[in-house]
């Protein structure tokens, strides 16, 4: 039994225009189960490469230890900035009750012609307390700096880390809802036929054009005036066949590309993954680095100050949230 055909109008661009021509419709192949459609392939398109690392779930929970991580040394930084802040001003404070006293003594000496007054005693050992103390507070702001720059590295480093896997889980999430977009949109088989039916009419309607594209076709060596269409091919040679095929996919998957991003509502906001939230840095918090990251100069700037520091501690010990408790 002949196959039944169905009689269509079409202008053959390459020769013969207002032929009509007997084409048989094929009938749509229905898309595969997970969305693909059957003996299709992406040439274009290229999943990121954390989604063939990791999984989304794996991803997430490496955020947010992170992000544990990060917050917990952020604090123990706060704290000892916050500490360091108190003690310059203690420290401020003390030098000048020091000088202070020390002008007191000296005209209260003067004006009593060398007598040794209570009075000037007490300026004189309220002077000498001052010093002591300011000595000792120099000595605590000494050993805490070093202190203080170690713990801001170690934080900047968790930052930077968290922010960096914070950016693959976007692009991980993105392409799983994407992916899932699609073949949810691939399973409305009547959309997809219509689509199966007429997208292979608007591919040749544009190879027809970029074969009649007479700048491009001039890049190629070709006069597109002298004839039309795609039998231009019989004549190039392999490699310009090839580079003509490669514009004319490209043209084609930017047309489609264009018509289907016409249809999808414009969304500037960023995506939003509960729990994953990382704070604004705090004005304390930046490490002066040079606007980048050093893997020679960072270790050996590290090293550097452990030699300076009195102690230090361990990783460990940096990211346990029980080192208050611990050392009350």
């Amino acid at each position: 039994m002949n196959q039944p055909a169905t009689t269509t109008q079409q202008t053959d661009r390459n020769s013969n225009e207002g032929q009509t021509m007997e084409t048989a419709q094929p009938l749509a192949q229905a898309p595969a189960k997970g969305g693909k459609a059957p003996g299709r392939s992406l040439t274009y398109f290229d999943a990121p490469y954390i989604a063939s690392c990791i999984s989304e779930e794996d991803l997430r929970e490496n955020v947010e230890k992170g992000l544990k991580r990060y917050l917990t040394r952020r604090r123990k930084l706060t704290e000892v900035c916050n500490e360091l802040d108190r003690l310059k001003k203690t420290l401020s404070a003390l030098e000048q009750q020091g000088e202070e006293a020390d002008g007191e003594w000296k005209q209260s000496f003067l004006k009593g012609f060398g007598k040794q007054t209570k009075s000037m005693r007490d300026k004189v050992k309220q002077k000498t307390q001052a010093k002591l103390e300011a000595e000792q507070i120099k000595e605590m702001i000494e050993l805490l700096e070093p202190q203080a720059q170690w713990i801001k590295m170690y934080t900047y480093l968790s930052r930077n880390d968290v922010v960096d896997n914070k950016n693959r889980l976007i692009d991980l999430v993105t392409h799983n809802r994407l992916i899932e977009a699609v073949d949810e949109l691939s399973r409305n088989t009547e959309c997809m036929a219509k689509l199966g039916e007429v997208v292979k009419y608007l591919f040749e309607r544009i190879e027809t054009d970029t074969c009649n594209d007479h700048a491009y076709m001039a890049t190629l060596g070709i006069d597109a005036w002298k004839q039309k269409g795609a039998a231009y091919k019989a004549v190039m040679n392999y490699e310009d066949t090839a580079q003509l095929n490669r514009e004319v996919s490209r043209r084609q998957m930017s047309a489609l590309g264009d018509l289907f991003l016409s249809r999808i509502p414009v969304d500037h906001k960023r995506i939003k993954l509960p729990g994953t939230e990382i704070p604004e840095r705090l004005p304390f918090e930046d490490y002066k680095d040079g606007g980048y990251y050093s893997p020679i100069r960072f270790p050996r700037e590290l090293k550097e100050l452990e030699e300076k520091m009195g102690f230090v501690p361990s990783l460990e010990e940096l990211d346990s949230d029980d080192n208050a408790d611990n050392a009350a």
